[in-house]
């Protein structure tokens, strides 16, 4: 008998692990032809840590409070724990477990039986050790500690995922602050401006050199410029309070941080190359997300197809019983027994049938993720690209477009210093200067945004090398 047991058990370990699933070919991904290969590439300790790039120290000391602190990312660490969790319990179901019991009874018997007149009190007392085990032979365990495995590297992605948008979003919402900021700091000087001029049009107009038309627009010139402040003011507070959820503090703080510390002028863009190879694409952990989802689902397969089979369970006892204590552990009182058992599906309406079908939905689904979330990678670093080429070429404009509004604000200066020149004129040439650096600190702030965004299409501050150490170990 016992030969039989352990012929069992050795053919167990021998066919344990087959498995069930189908077998898995994740596409892989590769960049658009015309962004391949490229001498000059951004280094992974940029993508590390890209936004040190910038040199602003208020940036980076905001993004690492965001990383204490944001409520997303600390879901994400939260789901990691309970996705470890999950792969533990799956992966203590591939071994034995051995317990151990201890039992004391008093027993009283009927005296109303066939047996038995009287009754009978007696005691008993164990003590043992019981193992049980569930052989693998169809891979059902084995497959649902692949299916654990794969979800727990996902939640490992799904943090990344979380921490670079994290980034991201602190990073672009500052360049907005700063910007609107600095957009203020130019409306404040052209109401002022408009204000002086109103002064002239309305000796002008008490004068009878021009009509009330002329004193009407330059009015209405003025509460446009005072309806743009109040706009500005409005959305520094609306980026305030945003920004103090992403870094995880109160508005007052932001605000505070706004009033006494925050730059009043835009940082300079970071170069980065318009052509980029494929294998930054892998940086992104969105994909990397859906390819362990598409691999938990193909394993969830296997484990419904085991359902079809039988499992069988060994199991044996070690230990003692005896009616007195005092003699438990004495070798009279030894016992074993060992033994297994088989159970078999044999009806049970479709469920089985139902789950395997599950899991094929589920795994289609899978892979319609996976497909969506590279295109959705080719789309977002196409754009981000091509935006930032636009943007790029847009700001050429305005800058020259700048300097020629400051060199007519200069020569109107220099006329009506000397004497030749109109002080309206002059106003005009000041008003159309700032308007001019209005829009150029718009255009800046567009491409910062851009920069940005490229950086989060291309998986940027993905660590991939701390990423590697965290889940090789799994």
């Amino acid at each position: 008998m016992m030969r039989n047991i352990y012929a069992l058990s050795l053919s167990a370990f021998i066919f344990a692990g087959c498995s069930l699933s189908p077998e898995l070919n994740i596409p892989t991904t590769q960049f658009p032809e015309r962004y391949e290969a490229v001498a000059s590439t951004p280094s992974s300790t940029t993508l590390m840590q890209w936004w040190k790039a910038y040199g602003d120290e208020k940036l980076s000391a905001l993004i690492e409070e965001a990383l204490a602190n944001n409520y997303d990312l600390q879901t994400s660490m939260a789901n990691i724990s309970l996705a470890r969790a999950t792969l533990s319990s799956n992966t203590s179901n591939r071994y034995p477990s051995l317990d151990v019991e201890g039992s004391g009874r008093k027993y009283r018997s009927s005296a109303d039986t066939f047996s038995s007149t009287t009754h009978n009190t007696y005691n008993t007392f164990g003590l043992s050790a019981v193992l049980s085990y569930e052989l693998d032979l169809w891979g059902k365990y084995k497959e649902a500690e692949a299916s654990a495995r794969a979800s727990l590297i996902a939640s490992y992605a799904a943090k990344e995922t979380v921490k670079i948008a994290l980034i991201a979003s602190v990073a672009d919402g500052y360049f907005t602050l700063v910007s609107l900021n600095e957009q203020l700091d130019i409306v404040k000087e052209t109401i002022t401006a408009r204000e002086e001029g109103l002064k002239r049009y309305r000796v002008q107009y008490q004068a009878g050199s021009i009509t009330k038309a002329t004193l009407l627009q330059e009015e209405a010139e003025l509460r446009s410029a005072q309806i743009n402040k109040d706009s500005l003011e409005q959305s520094i507070v609306t980026q305030q309070s945003a920004l103090a959820v992403l870094v995880g503090k109160s508005p007052k703080a932001i605000a505070e941080f706004a009033k006494n510390s925050l730059p009043r002028v835009l940082p300079q863009d970071i170069a980065v190359p318009s052509s980029l190879p494929s294998e930054l694409l892998n940086n992104r952990p969105d994909i990397k997300q859906a390819e362990e989802n598409l691999k938990a689902a193909n394993a969830n397969i296997g484990v419904a197809r085991a359902a079809y089979f039988p499992s069988i369970s060994l199991s044996g006892v070690l230990g003692y019983e005896s009616t007195q204590l005092s003699n438990l552990v004495s070798s009279r009182s030894a016992m074993h027994n060992f033994g297994g058992s088989v159970a078999s599906p044999l009806f049970n309406m479709g469920k089985t049938s139902s789950s395997v079908e599950s899991a094929k939905a589920n795994k289609e689904l899978a892979e319609i993720s996976y497909a969506q979330t590279v295109q959705k990678a080719f789309q977002e670093s196409y754009d981000a690209l091509n935006t930032r080429h636009i943007l790029s070429t847009k700001l050429e404009h305005q800058k020259a477009y700048l300097d020629s509004m400051a060199q007519v604000f200069v020569l109107s200066k220099r006329q009506y210093e000397a004497g030749y020149g109109d002080y309206l004129a002059l106003l005009d040439a000041k008003r159309n200067y700032l308007s001019a650096q209005l829009a150029l600190i718009q255009v800046k702030q567009e491409l910062l945004s851009s920069g940005v965004s490229l950086y989060k299409a291309l998986g940027g501050g993905f660590d991939t090398e701390r990423f590697s150490k965290e889940t090789s170990a799994l």
